[in-house]
């Protein structure tokens, strides 16, 4: 196995101000981890020539692997393919079949293509293109004095796409070997319980990498091994999930790519079944949620956003007198909401929530961060009140991911 290291940069004003986050790190150091490359440095830089060079010559200098995102666009500020070529001594060379498909791809839009666009089929002379499947801006391959450079766009969509189709199998055959992982999430369990509760288990398998990863309100353990090939360590990957799973039913909700709302998803569609949502402090974001994934028309029948008591009244038949009452934070509003959104939407289960977001609004009894959240079928309800903080997006958030989680419990008979 030939062990490699690398240096990621990224290019960008806006990324330097804070103005946009950048995602793209993340994504490749995870990547070329798996391939066993460590990533030794990151670096972000301006759209500023001759920073860009200096990254160039003192990363490929480094490291035996180098990743370049951002600045292959077709305005003003795109310099990237400009810094390459003064840094290699070399000119840019236009490429016809890639010219066509541009125009090509305007016509079909209807747009008109401008000269300016005519940069997006020039690429520099020694450079090894890429083929972007899902954008315009091909990514770029050069190998220097025995370091592989690779160039990407910035686009998050468009870098996946370059790094996964190109990147990581080029690189695989230089490793000889990659690291197979699966992702456990669990849910509604501090990070120091999982740990003692999990250690025992994973402490049985030699040569195991565990980390626990954090995140909101889902902490997953990567376990991961350094395998000859792939599928070598796929079996003992899938003993861990089952017996993790096995010992924290509750908590562990999936694995890898599963979200909270996906698994929600998969286990009504296993029951045949629907579920509406009726939502007032988050907005909407619970069936935003359950709508990020493809099919979910099969299973989600729709949602409520009553953020005002008259809508409230009107949509969900919530009393004016229960609102008068108790509010409309509190468990009498979100059992009525509950019982409106089902026989309303016909559908076979209901979630509804409704809580102070904050940073205003809270009172003694009700402060910043009360939330009731509320699940259903047409035989009980199961309602919670929950506490979290002042942040009004994180609120939102701990909201409808705690929604989700309190719905695949109770569709799984674990809630009562």
């Amino acid at each position: 196995m030939t062990m490699l290291n690398a240096i990621t940069i990224s290019i960008g004003d806006e990324l330097l101000s804070g103005k946009t986050t950048d995602s793209n790190n993340a994504f490749i150091s995870q990547q070329l981890g798996l391939l066993g490359i460590a990533v030794s440095k990151k670096l972000i830089i301006g759209d500023i020539n001759e920073n860009i060079k200096k990254a160039l010559n003192w990363s490929l200098n480094e490291a035996d692997v180098v990743t370049i995102t951002g600045g292959l666009g077709p305005t003003h500020d795109d310099i990237t393919k400009v810094a390459l070529c003064e840094y290699f001594g070399v000119g840019l060379t236009t490429y016809p079949d890639l010219l066509e498909k541009l125009k090509e791809r305007f016509a079909k839009r209807g747009f008109k293509f401008s000269e300016s666009n005519i940069s997006q089929a020039e690429y520099p002379e020694n450079a090894e293109l890429l083929y972007n499947s899902v954008g315009t801006a091909q990514g770029m391959h050069f190998f220097h004095e025995g370091t592989h450079l690779f160039v990407m766009p910035g686009v998050p969509r468009e870098m996946k796409a370059i790094t996964t189709e190109h990147i990581v199998p080029i690189l695989s055959k230089l490793t000889g070997a990659i690291t197979e992982h699966v992702d456990i999430h669990c849910t509604g369990i501090p990070e120091s319980t999982l740990y003692e509760l999990t250690k025992p288990i994973l402490d049985e398998y030699q040569g195991l990498k565990v980390a626990y990863l954090p995140k909101h309100f889902i902490v997953a353990i990567r376990a991961s091994f350094n395998s000859a090939f792939g599928g070598e360590n796929q079996a003992k990957l899938d003993e861990i999930f089952s017996r993790i799973q096995s010992l924290l039913p509750k908590n562990v909700f999936g694995k890898d790519e599963d979200t909270l709302a996906s698994v929600m998803g998969n286990t009504l569609l296993s029951k045949q079944a629907t579920v509406a949502t009726a939502e007032s402090c988050t907005g909407g974001l619970i069936a935003s949620l359950i709508t990020d994934n493809s099919g979910s028309s099969d299973y989600f029948k729709t949602g409520y956003v009553t953020y005002a008591n008259e809508t409230k009244m009107s949509m969900l038949n919530v009393r004016e007198e229960t609102l008068i009452e108790h509010g409309a934070v509190s468990e009498e509003t979100i059992a009525e909401m509950l019982s409106g959104t089902l026989k309303n939407s016909g559908s076979d289960y209901a979630i509804a929530v409704s809580g102070v977001a904050g940073p205003t609004g809270g009172s003694e009894e009700k402060p910043v961060g009360t939330v009731y959240i509320g699940v259903a079928d047409n035989d009980h309800q199961v309602i919670r009140r929950f506490q979290f903080g002042t942040e009004r997006i994180m609120n939102k958030a701990l909201s409808a991911h705690t929604a989700l989680n309190l719905m695949r419990l109770f569709i799984m008979g674990e809630l009562s």
